[in-house]
């Protein structure tokens, strides 16, 4: 019992740094995308948009007959897919956001300059 106790302490931490590492590795990705220009920001929201498309489009080729059920598990998946689409999107507007208010401040420095 003790044995399954320590495997367990070592395996759940090992677990969630494998599931969390490459989360982080792609939000850090997107962060450095989205401060070099705001079009290269596009990129893995646009990666993961597409991506959720082609999944929901097989499981859609993969169910046979249009039932209510199978459009509401369509949607469900739809939906969960897009989450790094939304979480992607979300970085770009902040990182969009902030560069537009520095630019802003910038030219108001300039304008004071003169």
């Amino acid at each position: 019992m003790a044995m399954n106790f320590t495997v367990g302490l070592v395996t759940i931490p090992v677990i969630l740094f494998a599931f969390l590492l490459p989360i982080a590795l792609l939000v850090a990705l997107q962060v450095l995308l989205c401060k070099k220009s705001v079009y290269l920001g596009l990129v893995l929201p646009g990666i993961s948009l597409v991506m959720s498309l082609l999944m929901t489009l097989l499981l859609a080729f993969n169910l046979v007959g249009a039932a209510p059920g199978n459009l509401v598990i369509m949607g469900i998946i739809f939906l969960v897919t897009n989450i790094p689409t939304i979480v992607f999107g979300g970085i770009w507007l902040h990182c969009k956001g902030r560069k537009e208010t520095l630019d802003g401040l910038n030219r108001m420095r300039i304008e004071d300059l003169e």
